[in-house]
């Protein structure tokens, strides 16, 4: 999980420079945009710049994008108060009690692990996602399967532009130290 956070911090560190010069040592943040453009997931680059670049004004045109795939994928409008209740999931996906780190300090010396998670990602509840989504608990059976559409359609966006930007990154050849 670290490895995957250093090369979104990269990639938000690219999204937010000042400096998009040219490097002939290796890899520059102007490298990690151009990736990204050619990453081929708006939706995933929106999403990816939103939670990890910050970019609090991309949420409008993620909120756009998620409804659009929704319709594509069930030929019917999404909810709005689902698509947004996932956003929230998505951008707070965090352990509560370890942080993410999968482990809590039990000592000064120690640590175990957290048993919350077993993963260092949130679980979040029927009764949390159907407040989030303003839906009555006992309803929202009706709703579930919309929403964990909605998640699906966040998860393999944010995984296409992944491995669209490491395709990019992997065929532009690194020039030599």
């Amino acid at each position: 999980m670290n490895r995957m956070y250093g090369s979104r911090r990269r990639e938000a560190r690219a999204i937010n420079s000042r400096n998009l010069q040219w490097s002939e040592t290796g890899f520059a943040d102007v490298d990690y945009v151009a990736a990204r453009a050619m990453s081929g997931s708006s939706l995933g680059s929106s999403l990816e710049r939103l939670k990890f670049g910050m970019d609090r004004s991309t949420y409008g045109s993620c909120v756009e994008l998620l409804a659009g795939k929704f319709l594509r994928r069930t030929r019917r409008a999404a909810r709005m108060s689902l698509i947004h209740a996932a956003l929230h999931e998505y951008l707070d996906d965090q352990c509560t009690v370890c942080g993410g780190k999968e482990s809590v300090a039990a000592d000064s010396d120690d640590s175990a692990e957290c048993a919350e998670c077993d993963s260092g990602g949130r679980i979040y509840t029927v009764t949390e996602r159907a407040r989030m989504s303003s839906i009555a608990v006992d309803s929202w059976r009706w709703h579930e399967a919309d929403y964990l559409l909605i998640l699906d359609c966040i998860r393999s966006a944010t995984g296409s532009h992944r491995k669209g930007m490491a395709r990019a990154l992997s065929d532009a050849v690194e020039p030599d130290a």
